[in-house]
């Protein structure tokens, strides 16, 4: 029998043997539950040396491998090599057991750091949520602190006036005194309250004022009455020696060297008092000054002068006795004897904030009036930011338009000055001779015309026609002495920034980065070589009588150089800046649509919405607008990326939009009530 036979022989012993030994041991399912998690009853062993217990696993079955071996070579120990096998499958499910427990570890370790990356994950989130509400809070804080109410601006009386004066049926002092808030709105209705008793009062003010301009008008028309009087008592009066100077007698005048004065020097004088008089001057002062003496020595030589220049129709007084001169004499002509004046003047004194004192001479021998000005008060602190702003050679230039008193009047006088002596430039100036302004003829009743072909020019009709033109010639002279007043003080607050009234400023955002870094004014002589020159020139925006300053405003490295250029007639005539900027290259409102567009913004659209009140600080505004919209500029010039606007520039201005159409508009217009910028 062999071995398969002895093996199919034995193999139904062994198999009523396995089921024996199988229902002699201890169903697995009837011990453990079904529901049991059988990792759950490993982890209650002992694990902690899982890789020692691998190691020494991996020894041992090194060792039976190495005697099971040894026992198949030898083939004596067959069943040893059988008894060996089952401890090697013993060892082998064991290092099952400790890789399925590694693995097991391994993803429970895994679960966890997962888990602890979730939840620190949550509460990063968490700590930025409570960051971006406790920035939230703060900014509403910030908001909520530079509030500015409409009633701060209100100034209401003190505390201790208001419970003075008030009822208590509106101090509420049982309650107001213990709280700030009742009391702050007590103050106010106490404020409106007075506000319309005033309102009232000032009705009946108003009334009282329409009384009292009527009665105005019929004293203007009293004194339009008085003129043609002044006229006859002029015309009355005794003929005059000569009309290159020479004295005569008036009747009944104010003062008593006004009946040596000349006659267009007496006609100023006559007018000026009845301005005074009947227009309420008050800010006027009168003078007469002079030599008596000196009119007593005039010379023939004046006479001689005249009759050879065309001007020999001199009439003579009766009361001076005029020497002649003798031949040797008479040819002795000087260019200084051409521009003699009269040896009396009128002084005129002017004050509107500021005083200003005007010396008005007749040249006996250019039969033209000029005038003085000997002093303009206050002085200016600062002549480096002031320029030519008080100065008094330059104050009463372009006074009336195209009135520059550069050249004389009299067409006579001018071919005397330059075929007779030579002047071939303007001779007059404010130390020696004084201005021949066209005002200033008008005011002393000289009208020079220019003679028509064919009629005889008769220089008696120079001294008829009286022009009412003193209130108009005063009131401009006022009105500039209040204009660079006004400038003065504008530019004075120039030397530390841009100072403008509360009011103004509270229309714009308070945050304006850029910052006025230079104010100087400029000569003519240079601004001749700046490229806008021509070009201003040409559109009559600037001329010799020009206010010319310029102006650096910087943020970071943009430079922006302004040209500022303050016509005479300011604030009728509102001033033009001319921008360059100097960031990124140099561009100029030619070359850069964008800066062109700040340029108009400036200049065109902020003067036709800006309210009447801040005209007295008109430059100051201007300049604190240019300020803004040059942030406004800088903050939304396109960058080329996603980003709107430059990385340089911080964006503190809040718009609603970067750019509009195909040009790239700016929205310069600021929202004041809203703090936002938007397009006209």
């Amino acid at each position: 029998m062999n071995k398969k036979e002895k093996s199919e022989v034995a193999s139904p012993e062994k198999k009523s043997k396995r089921i024996k030994s199988l229902h002699s041991r201890p169903h697995i399912l009837s011990i453990v539950p079904v529901n049991v998690d059988c990792f759950q009853l490993e982890e209650h062993e002992k694990t902690e040396n899982c890789y020692g217990k691998f190691l020494e696993t991996c020894d041992k079955m090194q060792d039976y491998f190495q005697n099971m071996c040894n026992a198949k070579r030898g083939k004596e120990n067959e069943a040893v090599a059988t008894q060996f096998k089952s401890h090697v499958c013993m060892l082998t499910m064991r290092l099952k057991k400790l890789n399925r427990i590694d693995k097991h570890h391994w993803k429970k370790s895994r679960d966890a750091v997962n888990e602890r990356k979730q939840k620190v994950d949550a509460l990063h989130l968490q700590y930025q949520n409570l960051l971006y509400e406790v920035t939230h809070l703060q900014k509403e804080v910030t908001k909520c602190l530079e509030f500015k109410s409409l009633d701060e601006d209100i100034e209401l009386v003190t505390v201790e006036e208001f419970y003075r004066d008030a009822p208590e049926s509106i101090s509420r002092p049982e309650i107001t005194k213990h709280d700030p808030h009742e009391l702050r709105l007590a103050r106010l209705f106490w404020e409106s309250e007075q506000r319309k008793r005033f309102a009232q009062k000032l009705k009946e003010a108003e009334v009282i004022k329409l009384k009292y301009i009527q009665e105005q008008r019929v004293l203007q028309g009293n004194l339009s009455n008085v003129l043609p009087i002044l006229k006859s008592i002029i015309e009355a009066a005794e003929p005059f020696q000569s009309k290159m100077g020479m004295p005569f007698e008036v009747i009944r005048v104010p003062h008593k060297l006004a009946k040596y004065l000349c006659k267009p020097l007496y006609v100023l004088y006559v007018q000026a008092c009845a301005y005074k008089e009947y227009c309420l001057g008050k800010n006027m002062e009168i003078n007469v000054e002079g030599n008596i003496d000196e009119i007593k020595t005039l010379q023939t030589k004046a006479e001689d002068m005249s009759e050879e220049s065309g001007e020999s129709d001199r009439e003579e007084s009766s009361e001076v006795v005029v020497h002649r001169q003798t031949e040797s004499n008479k040819k002795i002509e000087t260019k200084k004897d051409v521009l003699m004046k009269h040896p009396m003047t009128v002084i005129i004194s002017i004050e509107k904030e500021s005083k200003i004192v005007l010396e008005f001479r007749y040249l006996v021998h250019l039969h033209i009036i000029t005038v003085v000005i000997k002093s303009v008060s206050p002085e200016p602190m600062s002549t480096e930011l002031v320029g030519d702003l008080l100065r008094t050679d330059t104050f009463l230039n372009s006074l009336f338009p195209e009135d520059t008193g550069q050249d004389s009047p009299n067409l006579a006088s001018i071919y005397v000055l330059k075929s007779k002596f030579g002047y071939e430039d303007s001779p007059f100036s404010n130390v020696t001779t004084g201005w021949p302004f066209l005002w200033a003829q008008k005011i002393c009743g000289l009208d020079f015309l220019s003679p028509i072909p064919g009629e005889i020019f008769d220089s008696k009709n120079l001294y008829k026609k009286i022009p009412s033109s003193m209130e108009k010639t005063i009131n401009a002279i006022c009105s500039r002495l209040e204009s660079r007043n006004q400038l003065y003080h504008q530019m004075i607050t120039l030397e530390q920034k841009i100072n403008v009234p509360p009011n103004f400023a509270a229309l714009y955002p308070s945050n304006v980065s850029s910052q006025l870094k230079k104010w100087y004014p400029v000569p003519w002589k240079e601004i001749l070589n700046d490229p806008n020159a021509e070009e201003l020139q040409n559109l009559d925006i600037i001329n010799k009588d020009t206010l010319i300053y310029k102006a650096v405003l910087q943020r970071g490295s943009a430079v922006l150089s302004v040209l500022g250029t303050i016509s005479p007639e300011y604030p009728v005539k509102t001033p033009v800046l001319v921008l360059h900027l100097s960031w990124k290259g140099s561009h100029t409102t030619r070359s850069n649509f964008a800066l062109r567009e700040l340029e108009e913004e400036i200049n065109v659209n902020f003067m036709e919405t800006l309210s009447p009140e801040f005209k007295e600080n008109l430059l100051l505004c201007q300049l604190y607008h240019l300020a803004v919209c040059f942030d406004v500029f800088l903050e939304t010039e396109y960058s080329g990326d996603s980003f709107e606007g430059p990385h340089e520039f911080m964006r503190e201005k809040v718009v609603v939009r970067y750019a509009r159409g195909s040009s790239r508009s700016r929205p310069y217009k600021c929202v004041s009530n809203q703090g936002i910028f938007t397009y006209r």
